[in-house]
């Protein structure tokens, strides 16, 4: 009550709301439609349109877009933050809500129309002035809606309306020659009428429109801004690789210990050395009167502070851009952030030692031969000395009871040439056979024999650090180890042939595939302490390990041979290996390992597993534990199923 008498203050909130709120585009938040209600059908639909079965359909958070702004809006703020979609080769960023448009039914559509928009969309060429880029943009919007409207007419309706809406709402302003001749541009493809009363409009218009193969302009005027982005268009990005930054000598996994991710879309985020971080000399400043606030990275020496999880979280969502850099300090904070950030270039020299294996570039469509080195061990007993409880105990002998009704059974065949004793149906059959014709079956005997599935089955367990997270009131990898010790009774009872391995890497040069148990071993104390010693190891190169087990199942003599891969998230490592390229690289090594008459399939807790675990694996190759925690009691279930008893 008492901020009412003050006028200053009263004037000051006024102000900004008016300032505050001077946005480009109106919003319709009644009918907005999120993201999370058609992130599954959207990923069906991106797949069907023809885009990469390997790229998830993820969250974008708002970014800087760099148009010009009005008077308003200088008078607000320096720059306006908008949901900007995209696609590149690794993953397609849609607003986290679609608000734009008076209606859901055409919020719905504009989200059905981005996505397809964005897969007929051109990769652009790469280091293209702004002008020409711009100008390329527009021309391939242009064709792709041509497109759209010419090979799926269902769209058609969404799209008009959507250009219809969009370019009454679109905010008109003086601009500078160029920029008002792209706006023009966008006006036209939005359905506004031709006006080139400019010769600027005029080239733009017959660059976009007009021209098969214009030839662009090679420079861009002084002081150009892009355009105002229109919001159910998008863009695609060039494929593009960052540098590899050193990786820590401690060999300290920063997601060690992070807190759960936070809410929102992928964060802006690149790779870069700071190397002035590491100076010894102090950094001098001056005294007066300061205005604590947060900043972009600087590249200077200065002190890691140990500040809250709260203060360090309310920073990251302040910064436009996340940098990453090597630090030797650590910190007791720590976030669990979803970054778009772009993947490392490929190391394409070949590696030497006993075992290495190719890895699969997608972009190059080709193998990169002796890409990695496998480093195979047996399992320590030297490690965690983790012991199954009471629960886990009666569990463990519940689940390996089901397992022991999967044995192979000894059955009666009936109407043999030769058995154990007379089938009495068939003797009988063929004495009356013979008074009545003369000729009677010779097929009158029944033999007891044991139907054998002859089956070899290798586990490949992921051992990453990843497994150290919480579920409930247990770690991920002690329901990994409960779920070992269960099939590994359960198999000895079923009486197949099995291995067990695990698998964790740190980088291209050393992958770790540790023999836990082998198959001319049996299932003793010793299989069952290294189970029990397992640790959290380091990252996910799944492909390296599919290769160097598929290979050595292959290699046995059963008529039937299965790969089980169980893991808890996606395959990545600290180098180049994430993202597209690590799935792309796995699913190719699961086709490989089938080549060879090897059945593959995964079984994942990842709840997230939807977007990518189908295109690793393929269509009823793969199962998503919807309860973690019950992983143990699902897989008799599931090796019933997949093993066809």
């Amino acid at each position: 009550m008492a901020s009412f008498f003050e006028v200053e203050e009263i004037a000051g909130q006024l102000w900004h709301r008016w300032a505050s709120r001077a946005v480009s585009y109106p919003r319709y938040p009644d009918a907005g439609v999120a993201l999370a209600e058609l992130e599954g059908s959207l990923g069906v639909f991106f797949r069907a349109m023809g885009g990469p079965g390997a790229i998830p359909v993820s969250a974008v958070e708002p970014r800087a877009s760099g148009h010009r702004l009005t008077f308003r809006q200088k008078l607000g703020f320096d720059q306006e933050s908008l949901d900007m979609a995209f696609l590149d080769d690794d993953q397609l960023l849609l607003p986290p809500r679609m608000d734009y448009f008076p209606s859901r039914e055409l919020n719905r559509g504009a989200y059905h129309w981005l996505t397809a928009l964005l897969t007929l969309l051109p990769e652009p060429t790469p280091d293209q002035p702004a002008l020409a880029a711009d100008i390329a943009w527009l021309r391939a919007v242009h064709q792709a809606e041509g497109v759209l409207e010419r090979d799926f007419p269902g769209l058609m309706a969404t799209g008009r309306a959507c250009r219809e809406h969009l370019l009454s709402v679109r905010p008109c302003q003086r601009l500078p020659a160029w920029e008002d001749a792209v706006d023009h541009g966008i006006r036209v493809l939005l359905g506004e009428q031709r006006d080139p009363v400019t010769a600027e409009r005029e080239q733009v218009l017959a660059w976009v429109l007009d021209q098969p193969e214009p030839a662009l302009p090679e420079t861009t005027p002084t002081g150009y801004r892009p355009p105002l982005p229109v919001p159910f268009w998008g863009q695609r990005r060039p494929g593009r690789h960052a540098g590899t930054p050193k990786e820590p000598e401690d060999g300290e996994d920063p997601r060690q210990g992070a807190t759960p991710e936070a809410e929102g879309g992928k964060r802006q985020a690149i790779r870069r050395r700071q190397d002035q971080s590491e100076r010894d000399d102090p950094l001098a400043l001056n005294i007066f009167e300061k205005m604590l606030s947060w900043t972009e990275m600087v590249n200077v020496n200065r002190p890691v502070e140990d500040e809250n999880e709260e203060d360090a979280r309310k920073a990251a969502e302040q910064i436009e851009e996340i940098t990453l850099s090597p630090h030797r300090e650590k910190t007791a904070s720590r976030l669990k952030v979803e970054l778009d950030l772009t993947p490392d270039a490929p190391d394409v020299g070949a590696l030497s030692g006993p075992v290495t294996y190719p890895e699969w570039h997608y972009r190059k469509k080709r193998y990169l031969d002796d890409q990695c080195r496998v480093h195979p061990a047996i399992q320590s007993l030297e490690g965690e000395d983790w012991t199954p409880d009471e629960g886990t105990r009666r569990r463990i002998r519940r689940v390996q009871r089901q397992f022991e009704a999967l044995q192979p059974q000894r059955q009666w065949l009936r109407e043999q040439p030769d058995g154990d004793e007379f089938d009495m149906d068939a003797l009988i059959r063929n004495r009356c056979d013979i008074r009545a014709t003369g000729n009677g079956s010779e097929r009158i005997h029944q033999a007891l024999l044991t139907q054998t599935r002859d089956l070899a089955v290798t586990l490949l367990v992921d051992t990453s650090l990843s497994t150290e997270s919480w579920l409930a009131d247990r770690r991920v990898l002690d329901v990994e180890k409960e779920a070992l010790l269960v099939l590994c009774h359960g198999l000895a009872a079923c009486g197949d042939d099995f291995s067990i391995h695990g698998f964790t890497s740190r980088r291209r040069h050393n992958v770790e595939v540790n023999t836990i148990k082998g198959f001319h071993e049996r299932a003793d104390e010793t299989v069952r302490r290294r189970i029990q010693a397992l640790k959290p190891g380091h990252y996910t190169r799944m492909g390296a390990a599919i290769r160097h087990v598929s290979q050595e199942l292959a290699q046995r003599g059963n008529r039937n041979r299965l790969l089980l891969v169980l893991t808890d998230g996606k395959p990545n490592d600290t180098d180049y290996y994430e993202g597209r390229y690590a799935l792309e690289d796995t699913r190719k090594a699961v086709l490989e390992a089938r080549q060879q008459d090897v059945r593959t399939f995964g079984i994942t807790i990842d709840q997230q597993a939807r977007q990518y675990f189908p295109w690793v694996f393929g269509r009823g190759a793969y199962h998503i534990v919807q309860r973690p925690e019950q992983l143990s009691a699902a897989l008799p279930g599931i090796y019933q199923q997949i093993a066809g008893v």
